[in-house]
């Protein structure tokens, strides 16, 4: 059909008709089609459909894609997961009553050897639940990635403690339930990238790190992960976190 799989990621394919470029980004058995004429669109549904048969359809500037609420406006995205959000809320052995001003206290990532074990019921109720919260934390809520990446550590042997900092996080999601990611770029040509660490903060004396990167407004891909490997003082360990950021984010 004249397409050519992008090389940067093989779940996109884009090709030139009209003068324009036309792409087909594909997640399984969903598709997104894009091109500034609808008339390309229709002639690429066309064909698709005489191989594989009928598909159902979303056009206009709102969508839900993978339980995803997607508004294009004046060049930017926005992108809202809040029905996975209340499902969490929901899915969590307490209610959740209260709201919190942060996703998690400054010993997030203090683990306390006495505390009690979760009984089975709640340790797979925390495991689903930070599950859930993972993939809100990667498509659109990226201010609880810190606090996500830390309690997905402690999915195998949750405790107490651990609990109690999903439960903070579920009250600080409810208080800022509608929220949204917002995406857009002021110029395709220039990127930025942004990388920080936090020296030896893990128990085993391992550093943080984060980054993100962005073309000018929201950010398009982060990192938030602790580092598998001791380092000796803060500048081996922001070393270590921009050479590991770099392949990721760029």
């Amino acid at each position: 059909m004249g397409f050519t799989l992008n090389p940067y990621d093989l779940c996109v394919a884009n090709g030139i008709f009209e003068g324009k470029q036309c792409t087909i980004c594909w997640y399984v058995d969903d598709n997104k089609i894009s091109h500034v004429n609808p008339k390309v669109v229709d002639d690429v549904i066309k064909k698709i459909e005489s191989k594989f048969g009928p598909m159902s359809q979303t056009r206009g500037d709102k969508h839900d894609f993978l339980g995803m609420e997607l508004k294009y406006k004046k060049g930017k995205l926005t992108i809202g997961l809040k029905k996975h959000i209340l499902k969490a809320i929901n899915t969590f052995d307490e209610d959740i009553t209260r709201n919190a001003a942060s996703p998690a206290k400054g010993y997030l990532f203090d683990v306390w050897p006495d505390a009690q074990k979760l009984d089975e019921k709640k340790a797979d109720c925390f495991h689903s639940v930070v599950q859930s919260l993972l993939y809100v934390s990667r498509r659109c809520r990226l201010d609880i990635q810190t606090a996500i990446g830390f309690l997905c550590t402690r999915v195998d042997s949750p405790d107490e403690d651990d609990w109690a900092k999903l439960k903070r996080l579920l009250q600080y999601l409810r208080g800022t339930i509608d929220l949204v990611r917002t995406l857009g770029g002021e110029d395709i040509n220039r990127m930025k990238s942004w990388v920080d660490v936090s020296y030896g903060i893990h128990d085993e004396c391992k550093s943080h790190t984060g980054g993100c990167t962005s073309f000018g407004w929201g950010v398009l891909l982060t990192k938030c992960q602790k580092q598998k490997l001791n380092t000796k003082s803060p500048t081996e360990a922001e070393i270590v976190g921009i050479t590991r950021a770099r392949s990721k984010l760029n």
